[in-house]
């Protein structure tokens, strides 16, 4: 039994609480507050255990490591993605609604972007929407060999009855490039006050 309290507390989503592993603070343990989140919840691991199968790389999602009793209910174990420095990575929202915070890391976000669509598309890694609440962006200094990079840490899965997608490369390319191209999107809608937001875009989608 692994008890969960405030001191080790990170943040909340649509469904789930986040909390810093207690014996590991590498790792966060994720666990369901409300009732609509079984479903979800159950969805999303199936999906995580069939890339486990596949044997993906992990270099654009926060890897999973299994479930966990804890005094709140069932748990889930991930990877708590840190920044070089120890402290915990920020989304990809608080770097794209800061017109100076773009600036000061924007070849590395167009190269990050990139990356992380090719790795989608490597991996084949179906994702329900990508926002960018939902992905981090890890920061190292410029004395590493391995750059920023963007990581995805929730929504993914494959939400029809029939997931084909998760299984034929094709429908899976196509689906990562629909959805892609709406993330692209809605980047340029919510942060519409950051001037470079639609430069960061172009770029993004140049080769």
């Amino acid at each position: 039994m692994i008890h969960l309290n405030d001191k080790y507390y990170v943040s909340r989503g649509l469904h789930r609480k986040c909390y810093i592993h207690p014996e590991n603070e590498n790792r966060c343990i994720k666990v369901n507050y409300n009732e609509g989140a079984k479903e979800e919840t159950n969805r999303e691991i199936a999906y995580y255990k069939h890339l486990i199968r596949r044997k993906i790389a992990w270099n654009s999602l926060a890897q999973y490591y299994g479930a966990i009793t804890t005094n709140e209910g069932v748990g889930h174990i991930f990877d708590l993605i840190r920044d070089e420095d120890g402290q915990i990575a920020k989304p990809l929202e608080y770097y794209v609604a800061s017109e100076e915070l773009t600036k000061k890391y924007y070849d590395s976000l167009v190269d990050s972007l990139k990356n992380l669509k090719t790795a989608l598309l490597k991996d084949r890694i179906i994702t329900m929407t990508i926002k960018s609440k939902n992905i981090l962006f890890q920061l190292y200094s410029n004395n590493t060999q391995q750059g920023n990079r963007l990581i995805i840490i929730d929504n993914i899965g494959n939400s029809t009855f029939i997931p084909v997608a998760s299984y034929i490369r094709f429908m899976a390319e196509k689906k990562i490039e629909r959805t892609w191209q709406r993330f692209l999107r809605s980047l340029i809608k919510e942060n519409s006050n950051n001037k470079l937001i639609n430069q960061l875009i172009h770029d993004v989608n140049s080769n």
